[in-house]
């Protein structure tokens, strides 16, 4: 059901694929500090690559950050240093087929007040489509947004939509509709089929 409400919703647009770039798309399930190893909610976020310069900037829940790419053997590394000191690395091997995916481990290094914070994440990345990774933007007037809300009864809907499919739908009443891998990623079946409803008022 997922993925064919995903096939719909993208039918709906073309994405133009950037080949300078190679796109990673990482989860990490587990982490370990010094206390011990745990799992909790996922980590996810998504590594820009741009292959030209080895730098990348990563995207996440928390903004975006940038650094440099170390190319070893079979591999990659992504690191980042801070003004602080403080270092970031994501290790992942790159071995085909390379859309499946590779093992990863993201590591955080801080320095504070002469105190040591680490942790390290375990878990996978896979190649995407750039594509995938875009979200889709065009305009939307005041006038059919007002109408959508009411038309659709999104304010009910937002009551009972988890928080982050809540998100996603504010920002489709405002023409910002969301990329695919977000979509496959974040979003309930409940929350796409709302998305995809705004984004079929929205278009006509």
């Amino acid at each position: 059901m997922k993925n064919v409400l995903l096939i719909v919703l993208l039918s709906l647009f073309s994405f133009a694929a950037d080949t300078k770039h190679t796109t990673f798309a990482c989860e990490f399930t587990t982490y370990a500090t010094e206390k011990g190893t745990f799992k909790g909610d996922p980590v996810r976020f998504t590594i820009v690559s741009n292959d030209a310069n080895d730098t990348y900037t990563l995207k996440g829940t928390k903004g975006q950050s940038r650094g440099n790419i170390i190319r070893g053997d079979k591999g990659l590394s992504f690191i980042k240093v801070t003004n602080l000191g403080n270092i970031t690395t994501t290790t992942i091997t790159y071995l085909p087929p390379f859309d499946k995916d590779q093992k990863a481990v993201h590591s955080r290094n801080i320095l504070t007040g002469g105190k040591l914070l680490a942790s390290q994440y375990y878990g996978t990345c896979h190649e995407v489509d750039e594509s995938q990774t875009q979200k889709v933007r065009f305009h939307v007037s005041k006038e059919k947004r007002d109408r959508m809300y009411t038309q659709l009864n999104i304010k009910k809907y937002l009551k009972s939509l988890p928080k982050k499919d809540a998100k996603y739908v504010l920002d489709a009443l405002e023409g910002i509709f969301p990329s695919k891998l977000e979509m496959e990623e974040d979003m309930s079946i409940e929350g796409m089929i709302l998305v995809s409803k705004i984004m079929d008022f929205a278009t006509k």
